[in-house]
């Protein structure tokens, strides 16, 4: 977020200088979230830069002090164009929206920024020159229009059965904005049977024993460190280039029901978005047994997550985060 040098209360332009603050690690206390104030009638705004390339809704937070009735925002998707000093949702290359909220209906809370009230509203951004802006021009000259820093980007881009960086998204973490997602099609061996083995020739102990959404690479490291060269399941998976990706991996236990269960086949709707194979998968977690590793059958009739023989020859779907 940027604020133009213009009149600003003068708390928040020290909080912007750093005069008098004391850097300290892990800081305790009550977080204070520091309230702007534009002049009405001034050219002054706040600013908040889109942080990727992709489709928002745009959420902000409203001071418990806040008043004003026409809060007035500029949404600018792919930049402004210069010396433009109107909002036109017309101009084809460097169209601007504009959205306004009853500060007085929706005090310290968060509030979307909507088209004719439409929830649905988003806005296609451009990393590196998409951004959102809250002005005062629209205000009388002894207006103060009060905003709080906070704005919120929801990433409509990322869900479930979307393909995003290089796969398919079938997980989403508590962030909303990082997951995984897997390749739109499964690894081939390097004979004429698609089925690749756990092991490399002999059962090592890996010790990649780890099954949790979130342990895949590191498994996936393990296996490759213990085992060496080869055309077995993780090190095909770790040396796949995909879609300009190749930092890709093979999937944990829970990864890999994870994506059995959102887009695989036992996805309630739509089926099979991942166009899984009714065939067994291997995953990346060994058992406790270390002659066996577990895999997942995608088959609806004989659906079964099970520990099988590392030598067994089943199918690899790698995957990557983001």
């Amino acid at each position: 977020m940027t604020i133009s040098p213009k009149p600003i209360a003068l708390a928040f332009l020290l909080a912007l200088s750093g005069i008098g603050i004391a850097h300290a690690s892990n800081p305790v206390g009550k977080q204070v979230t520091a309230t702007i104030e534009l002049q009405g009638g001034s050219e002054s705004n706040a600013r908040w830069k889109a942080p990727d390339t992709s489709s928002y809704k745009i959420h902000v937070f409203v001071p418990k002090n806040a008043t004003t009735t026409n809060a007035l925002y500029h949404i600018y998707p792919k930049g402004k164009q210069a010396g433009s000093t109107e909002c036109l949702s017309g101009n084809a290359k460097f169209p601007c929206y504009e959205a306004s909220i009853d500060q007085s209906q929706h005090q310290n809370a968060w509030t979307q920024l909507t088209m004719d009230n439409d929830p649905a509203s988003q806005w296609e951004f451009v990393k590196g020159r998409g951004y959102v802006t809250a002005v005062a021009s629209n205000l009388a000259a002894a207006e103060l229009l009060n905003l709080s820093g906070l704005v919120r980007f929801e990433n409509r881009t990322i869900a479930i059965g979307k393909t995003y960086q290089g796969g398919i998204i079938f997980y989403i973490d508590h962030s909303g904005e990082h997951g995984l997602v897997a390749a739109p099609k499964d690894i081939t061996g390097t004979t004429d049977n698609a089925d690749i083995p756990w092991w490399n020739g002999s059962f090592v102990t890996t010790r990649a024993i780890a099954t949790a959404v979130g342990t895949g690479l590191a498994n996936t490291n393990k296996i490759i460190r213990r085992q060496g060269a080869g055309s077995f399941a993780a090190r095909l998976a770790s040396k796949l280039v995909l879609n300009g990706y190749d930092d890709w991996f093979l999937p944990s236990k829970d990864e890999l029901h994870l994506m059995y269960t959102n887009i695989g086949q036992g996805a309630a709707a739509p089926f099979n978005l991942g166009k899984f194979a009714s065939s067994p998968y291997w995953s990346s977690s060994e058992s406790i047994n270390p002659a066996k590793a577990w895999s997942e059958n995608f088959s609806l009739l004989w659906h079964e997550i099970g520990s099988k023989d590392k030598d067994s020859r089943y199918l690899v779907r790698a995957v990557r985060s983001f």
